[in-house]
């Protein structure tokens, strides 16, 4: 129950299990261009979309390579780990970087965005829309609006987010957008998927200065996206089987559907949480769908507490990062999870405060979940 790698459905295993096509095959050109089309629905695009052998470091670093150039101002929304290195990788690619500090557990205002955005000449905006450190939603369609208006590429990192909360890169106006593999697609770490609009295909057009990536430039991918028999670099076919028929479970469920059970499951997880009386970091205004972080009661220790949930419970979930590590623990309720996953997690939590001595009703989070999944309903 970690924010990623997910829990992987034995369908999935079993599509990486499948012997392995060449490459450059017409049946694997044909599995590949059905997994574009479908990328293009989760993306809400029809844009170039890029599965990459990676993970979404390498996605990072692919979106930003291709639209950014030395010496070029953006703007880094960071109010978490990962949007800290967000403005990480632009530095490291010559860009000129500001941030907008957020404090953890927050999202965005986006009337700051906009007065900041409106100084110095920046050519992109740059947002996570759910920190993995944090649980922390942007409002990114609203971020996307203003963006067009002050005229600027704007960059959302989804890899916490697609699949398990709705985006619509063309529709809201998304420049690049990428994501990972191992959250809410739910199969394994490998895959680093980006996608670009129009604006951004037409930035890569007039660089001024050559691209500072081989593998990564969207220039080389574009010919073998149009048509998958001809060859640049070897495409990590067995993932791609297991990102396909990913893509198909999650348009089998309905995105309409996919985002609605994620909503219920976290706003029920929360309410557990609540109940057993631990202080969450996110406001639930400003609350994902897809991960929450929840503070140690004092007295309790993250180890021993985590030791027990996975050792005795059979139940992982991860240590806060940054200013939360060792203060608060991190559940991910994304991707495969359902009610049973979720009952069971609470369950485990309130055995395991138990066990160090922290005093509260037992079976209040789960009572707590039960009720809020039944006024949620199916």
């Amino acid at each position: 129950m970690i924010p990623g790698p997910t829990n992987v459905s034995p369908l999935i295993l079993g599509s990486l299990a499948r012997p392995t096509l060449s490459h450059v095959s017409v049946d694997f050109a044909n599995i590949l261009k059905e997994t574009l089309k479908d990328l293009g629905q989760l993306f809400g695009t029809t844009g170039l979309v890029l599965p990459l052998a990676g993970t979404g470091t390498l996605a990072s670093e692919v979106a930003l390579a291709n639209i950014l150039e030395p010496g070029d101002r953006v703007l880094v929304i960071c109010g978490g780990y990962f949007g800290e290195r967000l403005a990480d990788v632009a530095t490291t690619l010559g860009a000129t970087v500001d941030k907008l500090q957020v404090p953890w557990g927050s999202a965005a205002n986006p009337d700051e965005v906009r007065q900041k955005l409106s100084g110095a000449g920046y050519k992109a905006l740059l947002v996570v829309h759910v920190d993995t450190s944090t649980g922390a939603a942007n409002p990114v369609n609203e971020l996307a609006a203003i963006a067009q208006e002050k005229k600027v590429l704007f960059v959302v990192d989804a890899v916490c987010s697609l699949g398990g909360m709705d985006l619509q890169m063309d529709a809201w106006g998304i420049d690049v957008c990428f994501t990972g593999s191992q959250k809410a697609l739910a199969i394994p770490p490998g895959l680093a998927i980006v996608a670009f609009g129009p604006n951004a295909l037409k930035t890569r057009d007039q660089r001024k200065v050559p691209i500072g990536t081989y593998y990564g430039d969207l220039k080389r991918w574009a010919p073998i996206m149009e048509d998958p028999t001809k060859y640049f670099a070897t495409h990590p076919v067995n993932m791609i089987y297991a990102l396909h028929d990913s893509c198909k479970m999650i348009l089998a469920e309905g995105l309409t559907k996919r985002f609605f059970r994620h909503s219920g499951l976290a706003s029920a997880f929360r309410a557990a949480m609540r109940a057993i009386g631990l202080r969450l970091l996110c406001d639930e205004s400003v609350s994902s769908n897809t991960l929450t972080v929840s503070y140690y009661p004092e007295g309790v220790r993250d180890w021993d507490f985590r030791k027990a949930m996975a050792g005795k419970y059979g139940i992982v979930v991860a240590g806060g990062l940054g200013p939360t590590s060792q203060k608060a623990f991190r559940v991910g309720h994304m991707g495969n999870v359902n009610r049973n996953d979720i009952l069971a997690t609470i369950s485990a939590i309130e055995g395991s405060l138990a066990e160090q001595g922290y005093k509260f009703t037992h079976g209040v989070g789960v009572a707590a979940a039960n009720g809020r999944l039944s006024e949620i309903g199916d």
